[in-house]
This record gives structure tokens, C-alpha cells and sequence, in this order.
């Protein structure tokens, strides 16, 4: 009866670890579009219609609909490694990344 008990006791604590886990939260377009105006907007342009700040920085329009997570994450991180002449490192982390994906992926494509 004891190792019965015992079973039962780790299969409750593992329900509670469980419950009481939390997932990440759900990519955000709104995040994304802070995350943008925080990091980004000194140079590109969020708004259809807007010039960028930085004439040689597409605006982020034009961006819209061509960017996956991977994609994104992989154009980062080779901005971070390279120094890009004209874009500057920009460390993102990866759930900022998700949101940023939402964000141009909401926008209407120019």
C-alpha cells in the first residue's frame, strides 16, 4: 500500500507543477509594434505613407507579409554579427521577435 502512496503523492505534485507552469504568451501585435517604435522607428518609417527618419531605411510597410520568425531571426542575428554599414546591432530577443513577426505581418503590404 505504501509505494501506492507514494505514486499517488508524485502523480498530484507533477499535476500541480504542472498547473502551475506557465506558457509563454501568445506572439502580439501590439508588443511588436512597441518593440518597433522603441528600437526601430529612429531609422524606418512604421506608418504606410511615412518617409523614414533615415532615407536608405525601408519603411516598414514594405516589409509586410515577407518576414517569418526564422527569417527575422536570421537577419538579426546577421546584422548583430556583420555591423551592417547602415543598420546599427540591434540585439532582439526571441519573443520579441514573435511579437515583431505579428506586427509586420498585420501591416497591409506596399
Amino acid at each position: 500500500m505504501r509505494p501506492l502512496r507514494l505514486l499517488s503523492a508524485l502523480v498530484l505534485i507533477s499535476a500541480a507543477s504542472a498547473a502551475g507552469a506557465s506558457e509563454p504568451p501568445a506572439p502580439s501585435a501590439q508588443r511588436g509594434r512597441e518593440l518597433a517604435q522603441r528600437v526601430c522607428s529612429a531609422c524606418h518609417a512604421l506608418e504606410p505613407g511615412q518617409p523614414s527618419p533615415q532615407p536608405p531605411a525601408p519603411p516598414f510597410p514594405t516589409f509586410a507579409g515577407r518576414f517569418t520568425e526564422l527569417t527575422l531571426q536570421r537577419r538579426l542575428a546577421e546584422i548583430a554579427e556583420t555591423g551592417h554599414t547602415q543598420m546599427p546591432a540591434t540585439v532582439v530577443h526571441s519573443d520579441e521577435i514573435e511579437d515583431l513577426v505579428a506586427y509586420l505581418n498585420g501591416q497591409p503590404a506596399h
